[in-house]
């Protein structure tokens, strides 16, 4: 069996054979499911029907009562006087338009609807008595229609419903052809449906039969659509497979090609390195050829590679000593004066794209013609986009890149190679987006053992730039708020407290500023946190945007903000704070429901060191003062904090 066939044949055992039984576990599954949910739907709305029929039912109840007071309808039951008690009833249900029917019971079992609709449901029954104890009868009253509540039921659930008094249908949400009473499926001529039915039993003594279904044409396209949405799930992941394989039998090719193809050139004296030979197939006897040659130049290579071999571990010591350091401008420079040393350049030099992020720096004598060949290697690095790698082509795909490497660049004898530097790709190459590193030589050309030693070093300071940057981050981040990006706490107390003994050198003011946001809880707990969130970033922007270049806006807690301003006496902090408070008044924040804008307002607190306080904690103290009284005095102002007494403020 050929390696080909091997692979196909592992391909369809493992993912074919189990992807059908698979698909057709979860297709039942997913019928399955669909059902379950349909029953849980159907239950629930059965509930939210027999509870639409009980507080219908309290509602007739409560107008039951209010109508049994009344004397003229009262004397007509004590009289038997049917005529003029349906007479009373329908005055009563004009006056009161929420009565749906009133009727009424003689001692005899008759019963006679007196005003409204006869296919009213959920009535309230009182049953009277003369004052002598005789029977007068049984009024009931009704406030619901059958008809509206079958529709309030859909409304609510989704869901079709139909009402049976005996076996009368009175009301129904589907488009009848016919009705039975008796058939639990709620079947019918037109549409098919699947559902269930409860019986009440009314205190006027007739069943009403509810039924809640669902139509099983909408059943059938939920579990249609699960299984299409699986289905599709099933052949992505199918053709995925099939596409890895093909491609893993491409390389495996490839690979088996190139494995000759070396071995060949060993032969020829291109020396490189040796491979297994386990088993009998292709892989083995490339091997086997490969390393056969290997052994006949070992021992005249044995001197040479041991000195390859501590040329490359002295170099990557020193990489790894790269990406360890922190200092920029020494670190680029090393590197080029490493790379000009290991591969026995002549000079050498780093150009930054990003000088914040990548110094620049030169090493060696670089006269015209190496400066020129520099030129002409940085050159390609740019005009590929940041890709600084050229490609070695495959001999199988000329046109798939199989190796990346740096741009090497010959001007008559004199030769120069180049690398981009920047973020580390997927693949481990540099990018280029940091800058440029070059080294350039006269005489003989850079070998592919000196093009791997350039590229490693070049990766190697990458990767100690991106340290560096990272660093830089921790520390930005361990003083920012991460919600709203302004200073945290711990950060406002240090500037604060730096601040103030700047003033005591320099007899300057410190002022600060503390607000509050108006009415916050509310925003949380009517539109959720993530709304809040988004009012506390707007509200850092205007902070930010109206504080000067020295100013020091943080987040004290919660919704609580603070600026200290330093060089600022009480005036000029109430003077901004006005500002800032008339800035967040005017803010539009959407709501994240799309329904408006909320509106938002703070308090502010004003105070100033040494006119108000006489040291960081009487300062904080005083601010905050200010701003609660600016909360007593009806919230979205901004008020000053009082004058510290003389003893306490003469401290500049």
């Amino acid at each position: 069996m050929s390696f080909r066939s091997r692979l196909l044949l592992f391909f369809a055992i493992i993912v074919v054979i189990p992807m059908t039984a698979v698909a057709l576990v979860l297709f039942s599954l997913a019928g399955e499911s669909e059902t379950g949910k349909a029953d849980a739907r159907i239950a629930t709305g059965l509930r939210v029907t027999l509870g639409l029929y009980g507080e219908a039912q309290r509602g007739a109840g409560e107008e039951l009562a209010v109508i049994t007071r009344d004397r003229v309808l009262r004397r007509a039951l004590v009289r038997g006087r049917t005529t003029q008690l349906a007479k009373r009833s329908r005055q009563l249900a004009q006056r009161d338009p929420v009565i749906a029917s009133i009727a009424f019971t003689s001692p005899g079992g008759a019963r006679r609807l007196l005003t409204g609709s006869k296919d009213t449901i959920a009535p309230a029954v009182t049953a009277s008595r003369s004052s002598g104890g005789r029977r007068l009868g049984v009024l009931a009253l009704s406030v619901t229609e059958a008809q509206p509540l079958a529709r309030q039921v859909k409304r609510l659930t989704g869901l079709e419903v139909r009402l049976f008094r005996g076996e009368r249908l009175v009301a129904s949400t589907l488009r009848e052809a016919r009705a039975v009473a008796g058939r639990a499926s709620g079947a019918q001529d037109d549409v098919k449906v699947r559902g269930r039915f409860q019986e009440v039993r009314d205190l006027s003594g007739s069943t009403l039969r509810m039924g809640v279904f669902q139509r099983s044409s909408e059943l059938e396209g939920a579990v249609a659509k699960t299984r299409r949405l699986l289905a599709g799930v099933l052949l992505a992941f199918f053709l995925l497979a099939l596409l890895s394989s093909v491609m893993v039998v491409r390389a495996l090719q490839g690979q088996i090609a190139q494995f000759l193809d070396a071995a060949r050139a060993l032969g020829a004296g291109d020396f490189g390195r040796r491979v297994p030979t386990e088993g009998r197939d292709e892989f083995a006897a490339l091997g086997s050829e490969f390393n056969n040659m290997s052994e006949q130049l070992a021992r005249n290579l044995e001197e040479v590679e041991r000195k390859r071999r501590e040329l490359e571990e002295t170099i990557r010591r020193v990489g790894e000593a790269f990406a360890a350091g922190l200092d920029r401008a020494g670190l680029v420079e090393l590197a080029v004066r490493t790379a000009v040393d290991a591969c026995s350049a002549q000079g050498g030099r780093a150009r930054p794209r990003e000088p914040l992020l990548m110094p620049g720096a030169t090493v060696g004598s670089l006269d015209d013609d190496l400066t020129a060949a520099l030129e002409a290697a940085e050159a390609q690095t740019v005009s590929s986009g940041g890709d600084d790698a050229v490609k070695r082509p495959s001999p199988r795909d000329p046109e798939a890149p199989v190796e990346r490497r740096p741009v090497r660049v010959s001007l008559g004898r004199t030769h120069a190679m180049a690398l981009g530097m920047g973020a580390r790709g997927g693949d481990g190459v540099p990018s280029g987006g940091l800058g440029v590193i070059s080294i350039a030589r006269s005489g003989n050309a850079f070998t592919d053992s000196e093009l791997d030693l350039f590229a490693y070093l070049v990766g190697q300071v990458a990767i100690s730039l991106e340290n560096a940057s990272l660093h830089e981050t921790i520390q930005r981040q361990a003083v920012t708020d991460e919600l709203t990006g302004l200073f945290n706490v711990r950060h406002f107390q240090e500037t604060l407290e730096t601040e103030i003994e700047r003033g005591r050198r320099f007899t300057t003011e410190v002022g600060l500023v503390m607000l509050d946001l108006d009415n916050f809880k509310s925003v949380n707990d009517t539109h959720g946190h993530q709304q809040g969130d988004l009012v506390l970033r707007e509200v850092a922007k205007v902070l930010r945007d109206y504080s000067r270049d020295i100013d020091e806006p943080a987040r004290y807690g919660g919704e609580e903000m603070a600026v200290v301003l330093p060089q600022t006496d009480i005036e000029g902090a109430a003077l901004l704070a006005e500002r800032m408070r008339a800035a967040v008044e005017s803010l539009v924040v959407e709501r994240l429901d799309g329904k408006g804008a909320l509106p938002i307002t703070a308090s502010f607190g004003v105070a100033s060191l040494p006119e108000a306080a006489a040291d960081r904690e009487s300062l904080i103290a005083a601010a905050d003062a200010a701003l609660y009284a600016a909360k007593r005095a009806g919230k979205n102002r901004v008020e000053r904090a009082r004058p510290a007494p003389a003893s306490a403020s003469g401290i500049l």
